[in-house]
């Protein structure tokens, strides 16, 4: 392939998907490669029978401003309400999360937990609530908190009953990850998303990835196995067909908009330091099931339900306000990658949450009618302690190679809004640096990377 003045945009998720939005509004051209052979990365989708179903991603927050600009720059795609509506099992009764009385479920989740939790936890509810860049990572309100608290997981400055009721939901749905396994330093993007309201597309993202296609220069079914360097500046990328075909893809530089073990393996012969700091990122494998069913399983007051650390599903819920039919399972934290890691069929898997949840709905297996299943491992982010000063690392590596920019989950969190927002800066920072196109000769620099 010919040089060009385009940016390489390595990855088709949410990041990189970002990455081509911004660089365009900047009037910059891209190319976005994608090793699938579709759209989307954790945000795709999958068929179940006929119909298209998101994997990740489908609940938009009405503070996503960003990728609302997005989604709109492709057409219109109307949203439908959804709320944020979601239970648990508390002293033997079942208490529900409404968004639309949110303070008043706290105030009955947090009844009877340790005063000093409560006030902990409500400081940092109040700061996020109250200045929204601080619900996002690298923020100086996770700084400070990561200064004094980050030297041990969050599990050990709240009780074990808070931990259970507050801090588990939270984090295994987010990061996949238990409450010893997170930092305080970090919460803020956590609480960030409980104090949103969520709406989806009322036809899925389905049509916004396809019209995304569209619009924008995309290479599917293609792989990235190495960097291009020239006179010290990153100018391009070796690529591989899924016919096995290599070929080089030269440009004005390379953004990698992958997750940070992806980054980290394409880095490690031309900056083997900033690999080694991606590789601290903590990541954990998830799995999604969703099934159908021939009556409703979950009502309209009750449409979603969060399980405890013994159960092998994390939550089950609704996959839509009218689909109280189609349950979305997930399976995350310590006791789901047990089995995950384990020879257990999708099946299998799914007999057990069925089980799960029939403990607080009626369920039996002879309703189901059809299912779909996907794992991401690695899936979920759960970051690192201290992540700011992760970021002023990364950064400091950045600045010393030329034409190459990183952005992704692990930069700002792991919602979608905190991948736009990555991105935006990403594309700002290199747009203000007014880098020049490689030469036309180059030299390779291999660093393996399945993208």
């Amino acid at each position: 392939m010919s040089r060009t003045n385009r940016w390489i945009i390595v990855g088709g998720g949410a990041s990189g998907l970002a990455a081509a939005f911004f660089a365009k509004q900047r009037g910059l051209e891209s190319v976005v490669i994608e090793r699938d052979d579709t759209l989307g990365g954790r945000i795709g989708t999958v068929s179940l029978g006929n119909r298209s179903i998101d994997c990740g991603g489908k609940n938009i927050g009405k503070r996503y401003t960003l990728f609302r600009e997005f989604a709109a720059s492709l057409g219109t795609h109307p949203f439908e309400d959804f709320g944020l509506n979601s239970s648990q099992v508390i002293d033997g009764k079942v208490t529900t999360f409404e968004a639309r009385s949110r303070w008043k479920t706290l105030r009955d989740v947090m009844r009877g937990v340790a005063g000093k939790d409560v006030l902990r936890f409500g400081h940092l509810v109040w700061r996020v609530k109250s200045n929204k860049d601080a619900g996002y990572l690298g923020s100086p309100l996770s700084r400070r908190l990561a200064s004094r608290y980050d030297a041990q997981p969050a599990s050990a400055y709240f009780s074990q009953e808070f931990c259970r009721r507050v801090l588990r939901p939270m984090s295994v749905r987010m990061n996949g990850a238990e409450p010893d396994e997170i930092y305080v330093g970090n919460l803020g993007s956590n609480v960030r998303m409980i104090l949103d309201t969520y709406e989806q597309f009322e036809h899925g993202l389905g049509p916004v990835l396809r019209d995304f296609q569209q619009r924008y220069d995309v290479c599917l079914g293609t792989s990235v196995e190495s960097l291009l360097v020239q006179n010290g500046r990153v100018c391009g990328v070796r690529v591989r067909s899924t016919a096995g075909k290599t070929s080089d893809l030269q440009g004005a530089g390379v953004i990698i908009a992958t997750p940070a073990h992806a980054a980290a393996a394409l880095t490690e012969s031309v900056r083997p330091h900033l690999a080694a700091q991606l590789r601290t990122v903590a990541y954990y494998p998830v799995a999604l099931i969703v099934a159908e069913y021939d009556r409703p399983v979950f009502t309209s007051s009750v449409r979603a339900f969060v399980f405890g650390s013994d159960e092998i599903v994390s939550n089950a819920g609704a996959y839509g306000l009218n689909d109280l039919n189609v349950v979305r399972y997930t399976f995350s934290g310590r006791t789901a990658r047990q089995l995950l890691a384990s020879t257990v069929g999708v099946e299998d898997l799914l007999t057990k949450a069925e089980r799960a949840l029939a403990k607080f709905v009626p369920l039996a297996p002879e309703w189901r009618r059809q299912f779909v299943a996907r794992q991401f491992n690695p899936g979920l982010c759960a970051y690192a302690p201290h992540h700011g000063r992760f970021l002023d690392r990364v950064t400091q590596e950045l600045g010393t190679l030329p034409g190459l920019h990183l952005t992704g989950d692990y930069m700002h969190g792991a919602s979608i809004e905190a991948c736009f927002r990555a991105a935006a800066a990403c594309v700002d920072r290199l747009a203000l640096q007014h880098e020049q196109p490689a030469p036309h000769d180059v030299g390779l620099l291999t660093a393996t990377r399945t993208a």
